[in-house]
């Protein structure tokens, strides 16, 4: 695979922006693992048949086992970093997919977001609006009515609303 060279003679990884080029770029990263883990296994293979078969005079009966397997871990490690590295190619396509449509859903989310809050505090508004003009028409009512302040006040103890409260002085 040829990959453009930008001036300083590194490669242009950022044409890997576009999910397209992403998607054919992983998947040959994927093809590249998948055939070196292919190599490892065969490897391992050859490695086994071949340490696990050498028979040193005084050996006991697991010997040549584990003496092959010091060599073994580092060619199973191999494949596994493979493996992952095939994996985590996949997850880094699935990831940048996830993460356009995400970032192309923000917009209408973050409208949807400042509707609401919107209708909230005009909400919030009209009722702290219509409290407000009650509680002015229910002070302003007995003070324009000379009757109201004649009136006797409810017996001691029976409280019906704030204007009992602010006759009493209390």
């Amino acid at each position: 695979m040829t990959t453009s060279l930008n001036p300083a003679g590194q490669p242009d990884y950022s044409r890997l922006l576009d999910l397209d080029a992403l998607a054919a770029w992983t998947l040959d990263r994927q093809r590249e693992h998948t055939a070196d883990l292919a190599a490892y296994e065969a490897t391992l293979a050859a490695f086994q048949t071949a340490l696990r078969s050498e028979n040193v005079p005084g050996d006991g009966l697991l010997s040549a086992k584990f003496r092959a397997r010091r060599v073994e871990k580092h060619i199973k490690a191999l494949a596994k970093a493979s493996r992952k590295a095939a994996a985590e190619a996949e997850a880094l396509r699935t990831s940048y997919a996830g993460h356009i449509a995400r970032v192309a859903a923000l917009p209408a989310q973050r409208e949807a977001k400042a509707l609401k809050k919107a209708g909230r505090r005009q909400a919030l508004g009209e009722l702290t609006s219509k409290s407000l003009h009650k509680t002015a028409a229910s002070l302003a009512a007995p003070a324009e009515t000379p009757e109201a302040e004649a009136a006797p006040a409810p017996a001691a103890g029976t409280v019906r609303g704030i204007n009992d409260l602010w006759r009493k002085g209390a």
